[in-house]
């Protein structure tokens, strides 16, 4: 049993981010490892090959799916070849980056100075965009190996570099374009008269915030960024998005890029988006309509674009979805089927593959580790309930693993992977309520978002409990659970409009879509299991009898749909309220205000919104030390800081919680200035360690 090749195999899952799998090169022959270590999705590499061809991809999945992985063995790829230029841009970072900026703001006749803030802000995140894509550009052709067949022309390519070079700078500058200040100026005006109409309803509003008339997604209330609340007018937007766009030289561009790459004798420019999703609502807008829609609709083929994202997250704007390749990773649409079991065995498959290929590459085989008494294929399959194939969360599973089994010498089972979950879902998951709630310091709004939907976790898990009593006690289910001793609870049905509303809790693995299909009565249903590591903690069963010969039946029994209970949850908490005069109206009224476009029927004038009541929510507010609070990302890496227990440094903290490595250096310095974290020079490396201050304040320990 070789202890240090086991937590090699976690840690390069834990990692799965492009630019940390290097850190494994000396464990594997220094050998690339990404080559080594890439596993496919599908067999035959049929993810690989679509994100390799001629067209637009969109890549989506929720956090840890394997994104990045794919696109830098997709650029390897392309570097082989030869006949193509690659680039890699994590728009995240850029947009954090910038987001500390100071922006110069001048005086300029009617335009307002917060508006004026905002626009540059923006302005300078779009423009740091270009820059950095003309800047790669210059940096990947000045390292290609392409100067034996361009004798006697590199006076001419280095020019078109210098080129380059002077176009970074200009669309660096963000100068402010005359085409830019006639819609400036009308927002400015919108939003004074904006301010006066509702500063009435201030008292009112501090007790609400607004939700998207299509599901639980707070968007900021009426004490959203005035800025932001403008543009929401879609022909206020159009205006605007096109001055900025033609504020930037972007044929110049486009024509520069398409000479060189003709003088270098390559076919086109790749250019991989990553983490595009993550960034707010109106700036992936502007990116796309500024940035990516010309790129790819202006280029003449031959610019291609690549770019991740998180499902049900993406705007596409100009660019038509049904022209462009989409491609999910999240196992129920990747492996969708007909059937349940189907679509389980060829996800199982994909877990078994890409276990027994990272046991393989560090020469280690996965039998040695795992109790011989249970069957290998039950512990994949056990790995795939407890992560859903996300190979983040498996590596995180492993490691938990490897603390309290490997170390001691002790072989894994069962029962180390179940506990290994709770773990994860305890010290990770969870903590998007417990540690967030009380210390992020985010806008109000964003803490009634993220309590609304702990609510409804409960909710949920109330009914879960309350469902299994019953067919325990044969109060519900008939005939159909007898002979079933331990009915498992953990999956339940609701009709597809109603998916919205758990979206947030999808996204942030507290369940997971399991399956498609039609209930008893023929309603098309989705159906959803609670996360594996949460049952374990609620003794709630996990999964369907198998073997049955209907097994395939058990979601489907109306015991199991939650259609009511989402509907008078719902109930309990929105309303409909005019975001002019304040009248509310009750929520059975809904498709009343569609069909007339939300119009307020009492004065007329105003746009009614669902609004979120949060009363009960404001006491518990009102008592959080707001001494304490820090920034989401500051957060997080005192939560790895403290998991892990040992210096680290900032590029392997970044690898942990998908941060750009130079916003971690920056906040780690915050961190210890407050001091929170120990910074130490070790070997001319900066690493940091959590001090025993911080572990006292935010972890109790």
């Amino acid at each position: 049993m070789n202890k240090e090749k086991f937590l090699a195999v976690s840690d390069s899952l834990r990692q799965y981010r492009r630019a940390e799998l290097k850190d494994f090169d000396k464990d594997l022959g220094n050998s690339p490892a990404i080559d080594l270590l890439y596993t496919d999705p599908l067999p035959s590499n049929a993810i690989l090959e679509q994100v390799l061809s001629s067209n637009t991809t969109f890549l989506l999945g929720r956090k840890g799916t394997g994104k990045s992985t794919i696109f830098a063995e997709a650029q390897s790829v392309i570097r082989k070849k030869g006949d193509c230029l690659s680039i890699y841009l994590d728009v995240k970072a850029i947009h954090d980056l910038i987001g500390n900026f100071s922006v110069p703001v001048n005086e300029i006749n009617n335009i307002s100075d917060a508006v004026l803030h905002e626009h540059y802000l923006r302005k300078t995140f779009l423009g740091e965009v270009l820059s950095q894509i003309l800047s790669e550009l210059s940096n990947t052709s000045k390292k290609l190996n392409i100067w034996e067949r361009l004798k006697g022309r590199k006076g001419e390519i280095f020019k078109a570099i210098e080129q380059f070079e002077e176009l970074q700078k200009e669309v660096k500058r963000g100068k402010l374009d005359s085409t830019e200040i006639p819609i400036l100026q009308f927002m400015s005006k919108k939003k004074h008269d904006q301010t006066k109409c509702t500063e009435h309803l201030d008292d009112y509003c501090e007790m609400m915030g607004e939700v998207s008339t299509d599901g639980l997604k707070i968007a900021g209330g009426y004490k959203t960024n005035n800025f932001e609340e403008i543009l929401s007018d879609n022909e206020v937007y159009q205006d605007y998005s096109d001055a900025v766009l033609h504020s930037f030289p972007f044929s110049d561009i486009l024509n520069k890029i398409k000479l060189y790459l003709q003088k270098i004798n390559m076919n086109k420019l790749i250019i991989f988006f990553d983490d595009f999703s993550e960034i707010g609502y109106l700036d992936q807008r502007l990116f796309v309509d500024v940035v990516l829609s010309p790129l790819n609709n202006s280029s003449d083929e031959k610019i291609k674009i690549k770019v991740a994202g998180y499902p049900g997250r993406v705007y596409f704007g100009k660019i038509d979805p049904g022209k462009v390749d989409i491609i999910h990773l999240d196992f129920y649409k990747l492996y969708k089927d007909a059937d349940i079991q189907t679509t389980e065995r060829r996800s199982i498959e994909y877990t078994k593959r890409l276990l027994l290929k990272r046991f393989e590459v560090f020469d280690i085989k996965m039998e040695d580790y795992f109790d011989l008494q249970t069957d290998t294929d039950e512990f994949i399959r056990l790995l795939f309930e407890c992560s859903f194939n996300v190979p983040r969360i498996m590596g995180f599973i492993l490691n938990y693993c490897y603390n309290d089994r490997i170390s001691q010498g002790l072989r894994i089972n069962t029962t180390a992977i179940k506990l290994a979950t709770q773990k994860y879902y305890e010290t990770v998951i969870k903590q998007y309520f417990e540690r967030l709630n009380r210390f992020a310091l985010e806008p109000f709004e964003r803490k009634l978002d993220r309590h609304i939907q702990e609510e409804l976790l409960n909710t949920i898990i109330a009914e879960v409990r309350n469902i299994r009593k019953k067919i325990i006690t044969n109060e519900i289910g008939g005939k159909y659970f007898e002979g079933i001793s331990n009915p498992p609870a953990s999956h339940f049905s609701i009709s597809r409009d109603l998916e919205n509303i758990l979206s947030s809790l999808e996204f942030n693995f507290f369940l997971t879509k399991y399956h498609e299909m039609r209930d008893k009565d023929g309603n098309e249903i989705s159906v959803y299991a609670l996360n594996y590591g949460l049952c374990e903690i609620e003794n709630i069963p996990w999964g369907y009898p198998r073997g049955r010969r209907d097994d395939r039946s058990y979601f489907v029994q109306r015991c199991f749909s939650y259609n009511r209970v989402l509907h008078t949850f719902l109930a309990n908490h929105q309303t409909i309220t005019c975001n002019e005069c304040g009248a509310s109206f009750p929520m059975d009224k809904k498709e009343h205000f569609e069909f007339f476009k939300w119009t307020c029927p009492e004065c007329k004038i105003g746009v009614c919104k669902v609004v979120n009541l949060s009363e009960g929510y404001m006491h518990e507010l009102e008592q959080l030390n707001k001494d304490l609070m820090l920034e989401t990302v500051e957060l997080e890496i005192l939560e790895i800081l403290m998991s892990e227990k040992r210096f680290m440094r900032a590029s392997e903290i970044s690898s942990f919680i998908d941060q750009n490595y130079q916003l971690i250096g920056k906040r780690t310095g915050k961190l210890r200035d407050l001091g929170l974290v120990e910074k130490k020079n070790i070997n001319n490396i900066s690493m940091n360690k959590i001090t025993d201050i911080a572990q006292e304040m935010y972890f109790g320990k």
